[in-house]
């Protein structure tokens, strides 16, 4: 039997605002890469847009589950400084109560034209900066607030108020850069013939990709899935290959052309990621990452045969 070779991503205080209203508080917690810890908590909040599809937009879960959120936050102890910031008036400051990331108190809590008037008129505020360092388990390593002078912004986005943490599309974004893209083979060679099936396999393996973001670096697994053929003429097919097949050997893929030209060949995998958390359960993305191999030319001929007399 013939044989073929295998293929294988305050806004501005108003105006308006009233000078009894209490001062506002927030907090932000700014991550310090220099000091990144392997340690990870692997606690999966949140939700958010569909990762594994910022594509597909379905909603995201928690946890590693279809749907998980690009917006899912993967908390990452390791020093960070947490600030507190308060109008700058005369009689505001913060003051420390404990060592715990909410264990503080505003002093004063009033509002004054300093505030509303000393920036540019951007839609910006003066505030005061009060700061204190947090250690990897989120306690202060020292007892109380220091103070970093003034800064003018609009109000920092609730969002901050957190120690820092990665999501899962932060780790995403750079993934999908790093996944592997697949190869093929055709057999016997690069040129066939009318009728005469021509063999296909797929060169796919697992890989795994290091990923780093904030100091961090976070495995990431890329598992082949589905393989699917375009012959160049209109068809398609799907499946690995077998290198090496046999004509009709099971698993292989094989085409025979019914016209003689040149086709050009393609392969298309997609692949599952799996974010690999320190200390937590993998968290696996819903939706697969196509990658579609270089094209390669096949060229068709034809063979006749020529009937001659025999003596």
């Amino acid at each position: 039997m013939a044989t073929h070779a295998l293929f294988a991503g305050l806004r501005t205080l108003r105006q308006g605002l009233s000078a009894s209203a209490l001062a506002l508080v927030i907090v932000l917690g700014t991550a310090v890469a220099s000091h990144a810890d392997p340690d990870w908590t692997g606690e999966n909040t949140g939700g958010g847009t569909d990762v594994g599809g910022v594509e597909d937009g379905q909603n995201g879960t928690p946890g590693g589950t279809p749907g998980v959120g690009g917006g899912t936050k993967i908390s990452i102890p390791g020093p960070w400084t947490q600030r507190i910031y308060v109008p700058a008036c005369d009689a505001n400051s913060v003051r420390a109560t404990g060592p715990g990331v909410s264990d503080y108190e505003t002093v004063g809590d009033v509002l004054c034209t300093h505030f509303e008037a000393s920036c540019p008129g951007d839609g910006t505020n003066r505030w005061y900066v009060y700061e204190r360092p947090m250690g990897a388990d989120n306690r202060a390593t020292r007892e109380n607030f220091t103070s970093e002078g003034t800064v003018c912004r609009s109000r920092p986005d609730p969002s901050e108020s957190e120690p820092p943490t990665i999501t899962v599309g932060d780790i995403m974004d750079k993934a999908r850069a790093l996944a592997p893209t697949p190869t093929f083979v055709i057999e016997p060679a690069a040129k066939s013939y009318v009728n005469v099936p021509t063999n296909f396999a797929a060169n796919v393996e697992p890989v795994t990709v290091n990923v780093v973001v904030l100091g961090f670096t976070i495995p990431v697994d890329f598992v082949p899935g589905d393989v699917t053929w375009s012959f160049g003429d209109g068809t398609s097919d799907t499946g690995l290959g077998v290198r090496n097949a046999s004509v009709g050997q099971a698993d292989a893929v094989e085409h025979a052309y019914t016209r003689s030209g040149d086709y050009n060949v393609g392969v298309t995998v997609g692949y599952t990621a799996r974010i690999n958390v320190p200390n937590g359960e993998p968290i696996v993305m819903p939706t697969p990452i196509s990658r579609t191999a270089a094209p390669q030319a096949l060229t068709v001929g034809e063979i006749q045969s020529v009937v001659t007399e025999v003596d």
